[in-house]
Parts: C-alpha cells; structure tokens; sequence
C-alpha cells in the first residue's frame, strides 16, 4: 500500500514512475522486467522495510543499482535498522523518513528526487543530501532516462540463443537465478574482450570461491569455442 502512497504522490508532481506491481505486463519474465527498468531508471527510491530488509530480491536489487551507479533515495517506512547485507548497504546513507509526518516526508523526497534527476551531470552529486547514495535499488524507479546515443554496435562475444550462450547463462544462474540471462546478454553486448566478458559476469557472484570456479568455467567454455 505504501509503494502504490508513494507513486501517487510523486506523479502528481509530474515525476514519471515505473513500479513492478503496476507495469510489468501479464506473461512478461517479471524479473527481467526489473532488471531492465532499474538500468533504464535515472532515480529509484527504496521502500525500507521490515519486508524489504528480510528479502533476497531485493539484495539482488541493490547489486544491480549498484553496478550501474543510479542514484538512490531510500525512504525508511518504519522506525527499524538494517541488518544483514542491508546493514552494509545502507551504513554510511542518508534516508527519509515516512513517519511521523507522510506528507512532509513525501514532499521532501520529491524535491530531492527534482533536484538531482534536473540537475546537470556535473553537478548531480551536489545536489545529492549529505551521505544520500550514489546507488542502490528498489522496486520503483523514478523518471526513465532518455535515450542515449550509442555507438556502432560489436559482434557480441557470444549470440543470444546460440550454445555457448545457454551453458554460460546456466552457469550464472546457478548463483543468481533467472536474471542471469539479462546479465550475459548484457555483458555479451558491452565486452570489448572475452576476459572483460568473464569479469563482468564474476561480479554478479558473491562468494569468492564460487566466483573463483565460476570464472575458470566460462573461460573453458570460451577457450573451447575459440
């Protein structure tokens, strides 16, 4: 109920929001819906809750957000600290605070939300609030980014669909579940080389000698293909 309070609030005052209950479309990979709205986001805000501080997707969120650098402004439902990877997460951030006064609270983010997705590029992070995050996630995302120019696309280092893409897509998704697909196809696009591929993917898997055997695995698979 506060997720749907909040978009509320900021549409009025002209901020164009995503938000999954409302916008992922029925028979559409709910997850992949996520992934791909938070790397199209210029701003998200983060429900802080006793929920979203017990959930793994919502972890997964903030790595995401995290990678990618998109300002976060995280707004704290309840009086409660975060623990966990959480606690890591939000230890040196700034957060608004909906109680005691919604209203308030509500008018305080939009104005900081305003002041940073406005703000020219060189000056975004003046406007940020002391300690406010640099990045982080949330099922909500705040005013999509236009379009950006790109550049000619490469040769990807390996084609969606084709063989080698599925075994390293499996291989992922061992550790992260159905996002992987989105990552590799990702990574695949960006890469300028097979090692930059193989990192890219590591940084999605948390533990060391997971993503120690994780990387020895996609570079066999890759020295194969070669």
């Amino acid at each position: 109920m506060a997720a749907r309070e909040v978009v509320a609030f900021l549409e009025d005052t002209g901020l164009k929001c995503w938000i999954s209950l409302r916008d992922v479309p029925p028979g559409q990979n709910y997850q992949e819906a996520i992934v791909k709205a938070i790397e199209k986001a210029t701003g998200m805000v983060f429900l802080f809750s006793e929920f979203s501080a017990k959930s793994g997707e919502i972890t997964k969120e903030l790595s995401i957000g995290g990678s990618i650098n998109v300002p976060v402004f995280p707004l704290r439902l309840s009086p409660i600290t975060p623990s966990g990877a959480l606690r890591y997460e939000l230890a040196t951030r700034q957060w608004v605070d909906f109680f005691p006064d919604r209203d308030q609270a509500l008018g305080k983010l939009a104005d900081t939300i305003k002041s940073v997705i406005d703000a020219p590029a060189g000056e975004a992070n003046a406007a940020l609030p002391a300690r406010l995050p640099a990045a982080a996630t949330a099922r909500m995302a705040a005013k999509p980014a236009p379009a950006k120019s790109r550049a000619k696309p490469r040769a990807p280092i390996v084609a969606p669909g084709s063989q080698d893409f599925e075994v390293i897509r499996a291989l992922l998704a061992r550790h992260i579940g159905p996002m992987a697909k989105v990552f590799v196809e990702k990574a695949a696009t960006q890469a300028r080389t097979a090692d930059e591929f193989c990192e890219r993917l590591a940084t999605h898997v948390t533990a060391t000698s997971d993503r120690a055997a994780f990387l020895n695995a996609v570079r066999a698979r890759l020295a194969a293909k070669a």
